[in-house]
C-alpha cells in the first residue's frame, strides 16, 4: 500500500510541474494599459497611410481582419492592399473613440471593445458621417501588444416603418 501511495504522489507531482498545480490565468482589466495604444492607432488610421498602422498588427498569414468593406481580409498584406484602394478615393477620415472603451487581458491575450464616430471626406461627393463598433483581439509578443484579429462594423440603418394598412 505504501508503494502505491508513493507512486501516486510521484505521478501527481510530475503532473503539477515544479511549481505545483497550474492555476487558471486571471482575467484583468486592461483598459488603462490598452486605451492609449488604441487611441494612437485610430489617429494613425486617420493619416490614410496603412504603413503607419502596420506596427499594431500581427503579420501571420491568414489572420482574419473584418472591416466595413469588403467582408473579410485574410492576413495583414491583404488588409493593407485593400484599404489602400479604399483610401485612394478619400481626402480624409476623422475617427473619435467613444468613452465606452473597455479592455481585458488574460495572460498574453487581450481584447478591447469600443464604439466610435467617424467622418469621411471623399475626394468627390458628400461627407459621410456615421458610427461604428470595434473589437480588437491582441496577443503580447515580446514587449508589444499586436492585433491578431480586428473586427470593425457599422450598424445597419433602422428599418423603415411598415406601410399603412389598406382600408377595406
Amino acid at each position: 500500500m505504501r508503494a502505491l501511495i508513493a507512486v501516486l504522489a510521484v505521478l501527481l507531482a510530475s503532473c503539477a510541474g515544479p511549481a505545483g498545480p497550474a492555476a487558471p490565468a486571471k482575467t484583468e482589466d486592461a483598459t488603462a494599459e490598452l486605451k492609449p495604444l488604441m487611441e494612437k492607432m485610430m489617429a494613425d488610421w486617420a493619416t490614410l497611410d496603412p504603413s503607419k498602422v502596420a506596427q499594431y498588427y500581427a503579420k501571420d498569414p491568414g489572420l482574419p481582419f473584418y472591416d466595413v468593406t469588403p467582408l473579410k481580409y485574410s492576413g495583414w498584406q491583404e488588409y493593407e492592399d485593400g484599404v489602400k484602394k479604399v483610401f485612394s478615393t478619400w481626402k480624409s477620415i476623422k475617427i473619435t473613440m467613444s468613452p465606452d472603451f473597455k479592455a481585458y487581458k488574460n495572460g498574453n491575450i487581450a481584447w478591447a471593445t469600443f464604439t466610435s464616430s467617424f467622418e469621411i471626406t471623399p475626394k468627390t461627393g458628400e461627407v459621410m458621417k456615421g458610427e461604428g463598433r470595434n473589437t480588437e483581439v491582441l496577443e503580447k509578443r515580446g514587449n508589444d501588444w499586436v492585433i491578431v484579429h480586428d473586427h470593425a462594423s457599422a450598424p445597419m440603418p433602422d428599418a423603415p416603418p411598415p406601410p399603412p394598412a389598406k382600408k377595406k
